[in-house]
């Protein structure tokens, strides 16, 4: 049996993390790599001297030479649309690409379109959809251990709500099991620089948003706040906190005969009734998403990564607007268009 061949374009962090989950797979196999910088490869050779790459500086190239098994694109966000036709064209059938999925909605869509039609793997590293803590969470939600969902909280500093916010929208999407509807979008452009270059723009915000089956979430990510995330979950008789940061979420509800009191006993005490573990490693992900991609199989529909683009996007166009309500899809064909310079 030949050894797999695993392409990846772009060494920054996460080119780096995906060499290191490569080193956790079962089988050993060849990387090629492709990235501008050499000095960024030959740290990698260095750290990793049994691994064997071969080492390119222009992506076609690489693409031309390599019967590549998968191809990872690590690179900031404009450039992801551009780099997924290349590969079509050079026929790599199984595909990983980094959040956000690409600058526009209609690029993203036509991204999975052409997946669909050419039957090409497309996978997007959203990896807390695969996260086994957050899969028992969201089972946990399903069971009412806090009753009905009725509304979530996040809040998070830094900005970069095309960079980060993709991500944590598309974890309270997977953990309600239910998609976006509408927006109500407000920007938070304080003008911090982006500490991918200043070429990047990617300005903070926060918005209302409305779930299809009733659920409301206060999204907050703003350029005047430097706190990590944190999300609380509010179901009718009790709620959940997450904390990432601190691995834990913590789970207190009422108990089970005050339940039958009316919501406006809202004094009612919640008791804590777990504190459960959260662990996330981002290695973890890069391997079990590479497993997968291997064997065929997409861990979680890219068509996702689309929606949480899109919701971004839906933010943006609603501040565009004067903070008008955003129904999702959105259909001004211009702003499906519009391009954006998230990383």
């Amino acid at each position: 049996m030949s050894m797999s061949t695993i392409g990846i374009i772009g060494l920054g962090p996460m080119g780096h993390r995906y060499v290191e989950a490569i080193q956790m797979l079962p089988e050993p196999v060849k990387i090629a790599v492709t990235d501008l910088r050499t000095d960024v490869i030959e740290q990698a050779k260095a750290k990793y001297p049994k691994q064997e790459f071969s080492v390119y500086t222009n992506h076609e190239d690489m693409l031309k030479s390599e019967q590549l098994d998968v191809l990872i694109i690590a690179t900031n966000g404009p450039s992801h649309y551009s780099l997924f036709l290349d590969a079509i064209k050079f026929g790599v059938n199984r595909v990983i690409c980094e959040k956000p999925i690409a600058t526009s909605i209609h690029q993203a869509q036509e991204m999975v379109s052409i997946a669909r039609e050419k039957g090409v793997k497309l996978a997007v590293n959203h990896g807390r959809r695969w996260a086994a803590d957050y899969l028992l969470l969201r089972e946990k939600l399903k069971s009412g251990v806090i009753g009905p969902v009725e509304s979530m909280m996040f809040s998070m500093g830094g900005g970069q709500m095309g960079c980060n916010g993709t991500h944590f929208i598309d974890l309270a999407s997977f953990l309600l099991d239910d998609k976006v509807e509408q927006v109500c979008g407000f920007l938070n452009d304080e003008g911090v620089p982006n500490p991918r270059g200043a070429n990047f723009k990617d300005p903070g915000g926060y918005a209302i948003i409305h779930f299809s089956a009733g659920t409301r979430m206060f999204f907050e990510l703003t350029e005047d706040l430097g706190i990590p995330p944190v999300l609380v979950i509010n179901g009718k008789y009790g709620r959940i906190t997450v904390n990432e940061l601190q691995r834990s979420y913590f789970i207190e509800a009422r108990n089970e005969q005050d339940r039958v009191l009316p919501v406006t006993r809202y004094g009612t005490p919640l008791h804590e009734t777990q504190t459960c573990k959260l662990e996330l490693n981002i290695i973890e992900f890069c391997q079990n998403l590479l497993m997968n991609m291997l064997q065929d199989h997409i861990p979680a529909n890219p068509q996702f990564a689309v929606d949480a683009l899109e919701t971004v996007i839906g933010i943006h166009y609603s501040h565009h607007l004067g903070n008008k309500v955003i129904n999702l899809p959105i259909t001004d064909e211009e702003y499906c268009n519009k391009l954006f310079s998230f990383t």
